[in-house]
């Protein structure tokens, strides 16, 4: 009865680590599949210039780059050899016989026996372990991999939104140079006809110059901003990416 429950308990801890092991490995084909669906789409026409850079960064990103070959690496891993467990053995002695008139004789004799025993638990619950613990690497890996690609992309996304107010901005304030220029000569021709005080003068020439700075430190953060925003998300492909912000707010 004991010998019995001893062997149930082997059985149940073999069909854990084995449901484990297929959970895992379900897990981690999920995040394969979506990720050779999904990651790399082929190019369509008249696809959206977001969408455009979108992949870019994602396909370029050094650190995405990375963390795609430590995938390749992992996936590689080549699996824990299965063969059975061979037993071999020599084992030597004699043989003494005698006739009936009492003569006797020796003859050596020896055997060599070879043992190959069924595939045994403990090799199988070790191989599952092995493979179990590739998959947990393979899924972290994985899950590592979208966390960072998704921060990467609301990153980008942050960046869009923020080089679009300052050229909003940028167009506001060029807007008000205008209007401000031509109230500027309107003033000295009324200062000139003697109709209005030159301190008039004297204060929109201000505005018009506080304007104008605005506008260069407007254009400077701009371009300062698009340029370190592809540098730093799309690696060797920044210029790529460089036009595409040139050209989503032009």
């Amino acid at each position: 009865m004991e010998k019995g429950q001893k062997i149930m308990k082997i059985r149940k801890g073999a069909l854990s680590v084995l449901v484990i092991f297929i959970a895992t490995l379900l897990i981690s084909c999920e995040y394969a599949e979506s990720a050779t669906e999904s990651d790399f789409p082929p190019e369509l026409p008249g696809k959206d210039p977001l969408q455009k850079m979108i992949e870019l960064v994602v396909e370029a990103n050094p650190t995405l780059q990375t963390q795609r070959n430590l995938i390749k690496e992992i996936g590689e891993v080549p699996e824990p050899a299965k063969g059975p467990d061979i037993d071999l053995s020599f084992k030597a002695g004699a043989d003494y016989a005698s006739d009936n008139e009492g003569e006797g004789s020796v003859t050596p004799i020896g055997k060599i026996e070879l043992t190959i025993p069924l595939y045994s638990s403990a090799k199988k619950r070790k191989i599952a372990l092995d493979n179990l613990t590739v998959q947990k690497d393979l899924t972290k890996a994985w899950q590592d991999y979208y966390s960072f690609k998704d921060s990467l992309i609301s990153e980008l996304l942050e960046k869009v939104n923020s080089i679009i107010n300052l050229e909003n901005e940028l167009e506001g304030q060029e807007k008000l140079l205008s209007l401000l220029q031509y109230n500027l000569e309107a003033l000295r021709k009324q200062v000139e006809a003697g109709v209005t005080m030159p301190s008039s003068l004297w204060n929109m020439s201000e505005r018009t110059l506080a304007t104008e700075t605005n506008i260069a430190n407007l254009l400077n953060n701009l371009n300062t901003l698009k340029r370190e925003t592809a540098v730093n998300l799309a690696g060797d492909r920044w210029q790529e990416l460089l036009k595409m912000l040139d050209e989503i707010v032009s």
